[in-house]
């Protein structure tokens, strides 16, 4: 346990993933609604609230209630770092270095659990801390406009029962991110299938059961996440609103007793792999997969310069290559599949049963005529788009980021990079390779939403046509078409360029992936939510950040005027500001040509040995 907590302290992608629960805290829930307390107007009281509405959810009385708020939705985090903690060891081969040390197997596996819980409890803690020192600071500068009832601090027993909902949820999600990697032996496998249960599976499987009741409720009611909902919803919304206890899915003992139950499944389970498994020929099988393809060595003039030519074999050579090694990736598959797999399900499976139990369903509003209308071919760009949005299930953009992350970081972090480059081709040429590579991947991606998008439109209408309009069952023009996917391919270019940059510069695919995290849990929502407030120079500044532009791109075809129950299209003004399409077009541009060159000068550079 000592050894794996030192090698936390001294691992800056552990920090990062630790401080997202405290950060995705302290920013949205006071930072930010203390600034939009101070300038709200008369005119915004219906849509922000009135100071006198707003500031008790600031204040300590609700510090608890606060600190537990995003704790099911930033789980991803707790499960990441025990992917990476365990996957990593398992993919570089120190887990054999860990056992020859000394301790036996079960001992090195209970020691390692130990360091993670401690971990994940230090930033429940840390949570706690931040909730309550911001409230306290924000009623000392607010003093004359406190309820002393809101001003109060919660007793200690009701603190103490929030600190240990937290660490129940945290837990059972850091010790699931220990058996998924031990179970993929692999870091990056580790991490894609995390993101994916967290964040795609369990989000929409909860949706689906709440909507539709019956056998799929009783499904959902088995997922932690729903355990998680309903502990961290018991203490009440901030503000003393009842708008997160509208639903509890299991009885409060049930959901403490299931947490405790999949912590423990989830250590034994990992306890059991390492105990049994044949530690040696996993390693010999690891370094038989991990070979490149052989590009053919470039040759030479007299006066040493590369000819052009074999400087373009070069490049063909290596991303022959690379296309190879990520062939046999299922990270890279995971994420290549993300977005499609999401936006089918977000808002066409998710919406059809929303559709046929908008009547009967559990959720109250639902609309069946507008739901319909959002997965007719008529709004299939808007349905498409909405896989790239800040505001998807997956948060589209965050796949990008991620792909290149893990295959840049990934090749730095192991080594692999000096590999490549010593066996033909000269760096630029290895690099350009990679990176044709991994764009090539993501825009496998952005075609693949759009072709399953399509698909599954025309289903529908073929179908279900006789209850809309017939308009609503054309689909849109093919001048609207190619600008759709033209927009969503330069985000995904300019956000897989990112990845690449960061991996690069880290030299780390885990510290790439919390460096990813920071900006997807804490930095983005954040954007969107004080964007609309800048104004001048401030706005000039957001305008030029990727956000404002991928907002504008995934609003190009969104003729929605109102949120449509039950389905992921919301109306343009949801998404933050916006700029012209023209101008987000060349800004996204610009930013896969910079952060290309990033990597490709680092390579050219930098000292591998």
């Amino acid at each position: 346990m000592r050894a794996e907590l030192l090698v936390l302290r001294k691992w800056p992608a552990a920090w990062a993933l630790l401080l997202i629960m405290p950060a995705a805290t302290l920013l949205p829930y006071y930072v930010v609604s203390y600034v939009f307390y101070l300038t709200v107007t008369p005119a915004e009281y219906a849509l922000l609230g009135s100071p006198a509405q707003n500031l008790p959810a600031l204040l300590p009385s609700q510090f608890v209630i606060v600190a537990l708020t995003p704790l099911p939705y930033t789980t991803a985090a707790f499960v990441v770092l025990g992917a990476a903690m365990a996957g990593g060891d398992w993919g570089r081969g120190t887990i054999g270095t860990s056992l020859l040390a000394g301790p036996g197997r079960v001992r090195t596996g209970a020691g390692q659990a130990l360091a993670l819980a401690m971990a994940v409890a230090a930033s429940v803690v840390a949570t706690f801390a931040a909730s309550a020192a911001a409230s306290l600071l924000i009623r000392t500068l607010e003093a004359h406009a406190v309820n002393p009832v809101y001003g109060a601090m919660p007793t200690a027993w009701v603190i103490a029962r929030g600190l240990g909902v937290g660490l129940l949820v945290a837990l059972a999600y850091g010790m699931m991110g220990l058996a998924l990697g031990t179970v993929c032996r692999s870091a990056a496998g580790a991490i894609a299938a995390a993101l994916a249960w967290t964040v795609l599976i369990e989000p929409n499987v909860l949706n689906l059961g709440q909507q539709a009741g019956g056998l799929a409720l009783k499904v959902a009611d088995f997922f932690p996440v729903s355990s998680a909902v309903t502990v961290a919803s018991l203490f009440g919304s901030p503000g003393g609103g009842a708008g997160s206890q509208m639903y509890l899915a299991v009885r409060p003992a049930a959901a403490a007793w299931s947490l405790a139950a999949y912590t423990a499944g989830f250590v034994t389970l990992t306890l059991f792999l390492l105990h049994r498994r044949d530690i040696t020929a996993q390693r010999d099988r690891r370094h038989r997969r991990s070979g490149r393809v052989r590009p053919a060595i470039a040759p030479r003039s007299a006066a040493g310069t590369v000819p052009v030519q074999a400087r373009a074999d070069g490049v063909l050579a290596s991303l022959r290559a690379e296309l190879l090694v990520m062939r046999h990736r299922p990270a890279v598959w995971a994420l290549i599949a993300a977005t499609p797999v999401s936006v089918l399900v977000g808002s066409y499976v998710r919406d059809y049963v929303y559709y046929r139990t908008a009547a009967t369903g559990l959720t109250v509003g639902v609309n069946g005529a507008q739901v319909l209308a959002a997965m007719l071919p008529r709004q299939y760009l808007t349905g498409a788009l909405s896989g790239f949005s800040s505001d998807s299930g997956f948060y589209g953009p965050t796949v990008f980021f991620l792909l290149g992350a893990l295959i840049a970081g990934t090749d730095w972090g192991r080594g692999t990079i000096r590999t490549a480059l010593v066996q033909g081709p000269g760096r630029l040429q290895a690099r350009i390779g990679q990176d044709l590579a991994v764009l090539a991947a993501a825009a496998v991606s952005v075609v693949l939403t759009f072709s399953l998008a399509a698909a599954a439109s025309a289903v529908v209408a073929a179908g279900l046509a006789g209850s809309a309009p017939p308009q609503a069952g054309s689909f849109p023009v093919p001048a609207h078409l190619a600008a759709a996917v033209a927009g969503a391919l330069v985000l995904a270019l300019a956000c897989t360029a990112i990845g690449l940059a960061l991996g690069t510069v880290l030299r780390s695919a885990t510290k790439a992936v919390g460096a990813v995290l920071l900006w997807a849990v804490v930095i983005v929502p954040n954007l969107d939510n004080v964007g609309t407030q800048f104004h001048g120079a401030l706005l000039k500044l957001y305008e030029v950040l990727p956000d404002a532009s991928m907002n504008a791109v995934v609003n190009l075809y969104n003729t929605t005027v109102t949120p449509v129950p039950g389905t992921q299209i919301l109306p343009p003004s949801w998404d933050g500001v916006q700029v012209a399409p023209a101008l987000a077009f060349a800004v996204l541009a610009l930013y896969v040509l910079v952060f290309l060159a990033v990597p490709a000068v680092i390579t050219a550079r930098r000292s591998i040995t």
